[in-house]
């Protein structure tokens, strides 16, 4: 019994993990079913134990991979105190920029492909996609609100407001630096976006 317990779960999990770096190097739409199965090494009847389709598979993977990225990527970096938070803002971005390299510009951000890619046609995966967007941004919003108090960011803008166009600025920086293979284009916008909140 334990044998077989385990032996599903990994197979759940080799699924899900599959996906995930599918979405990331081809997109949703690219992605086959087969493609799935040969990356995971899992038979068809045991996908379908756990998925009703590939769109249920997929959700399934956004979630794990926003889990991923709040508590590995994020709140590593925001959530540490003995950090001011301009210090933690600008460790997190240079951690994304680092990610980015050691991929050598190929993924990008899967939300922001994946938004570009599905949001028109799959509504389920838009409302996972802006629950993520929405999470991001209030924990951008609260560093900053908090560098406010602190004198570390300037206090003439919504800290809302900030977030936002720090998001938008880091989601399209990574569209650049993926088409122009070109890592300089995050280094450049990590730059403007600290001295865009500097105190003046």
């Amino acid at each position: 019994m334990t044998s077989t317990v385990d032996t599903t779960i990994g197979s759940r999990q080799k699924l899900v993990e599959a996906t995930i770096e599918l979405m990331s190097s081809r997109g949703f739409e690219a992605m086959g079913i087969n493609s799935i199965l040969e990356a995971a090494d899992v038979s068809k009847s045991n996908f379908y134990y756990h998925f009703k389709s590939k769109e249920d598979l997929c959700l399934a993977a956004l979630d794990a991979m926003q889990e991923y990225f709040f508590s590995q990527c994020l709140e590593p970096f925001l959530s540490d105190k003995s950090w001011s938070p301009r210090q933690r803002l600008e460790r997190f971005l240079q951690s994304a920029r680092e990610r980015m390299e050691s991929e050598c510009c190929q993924k990008g951000c899967p939300f922001v492909n994946l938004a570009t890619e599905t949001s028109d046609f799959l509504p389920a995966f838009r409302e996972r996609i802006s629950a993520f967007f929405e999470r991001y941004q209030q924990r951008l919003a609260d560093c900053i609100r908090e560098g406010i108090a602190r004198g570390e960011f300037r206090s003439d803008i919504s800290p809302g407001v900030a977030a936002q166009v720090l998001l938008a600025s880091m989601s399209g920086t990574l569209v650049l630096a993926k088409v122009h293979k070109e890592p300089q284009v995050m280094r450049d916008s990590i730059g403007a976006v600290l001295t865009m909140l500097a105190p003046p």
